[in-house]
């Protein structure tokens, strides 16, 4: 019978762990994920996530719920918002949106369903 140790993964924000996420439109931006347990065919699961001072994110549809807790620093939606250490933030599917990371951030990310990904230039925000 297997041990719980089997079926634990522990994960650590250390930057070696981690690898450069490819982002549509925004290859070579610093910004760093490490996979906990995201399946990228279901776009289900969580994982780790690193910003560098001054980066962002693609803007992208949620398909699915996307959940993250801010570790560290700070992250700015589009439409303005200031998301800051401490607080869990809660996108429901249907919302698009993209961010920027003014002093850098450490985040942990869980997405329930797969997104929409678009270019910056060709995406419209919603109101």
């Amino acid at each position: 019978m297997p041990k719980l140790a089997d079926y634990r993964t522990v994960a650590t924000f250390d930057p070696a762990t981690f690898t450069r996420m490819d982002m549509l439109g925004l290859e070579g931006q610093d910004v760093l994920w490490k996979n906990v347990s995201f399946n990228e065919t279901t776009g289900q699961g969580s994982y780790l996530m690193i910003m560098a001072p001054g980066t962002k994110c693609n803007p992208h549809r949620h398909n699915g719920d996307e959940e993250f807790f801010i570790v560290e620093g700070d992250l700015q939606d589009h439409d303005g918002h200031l998301y800051v250490a401490g607080e869990f933030v809660s996108l429901a599917p249907g919302s698009e949106h993209f961010s920027v990371s003014p002093s850098g951030c450490k985040l942990v990310v869980t997405q329930r369903g797969p997104e929409t990904n678009f270019r910056h230039g060709e995406w419209t925000p919603t109101p």
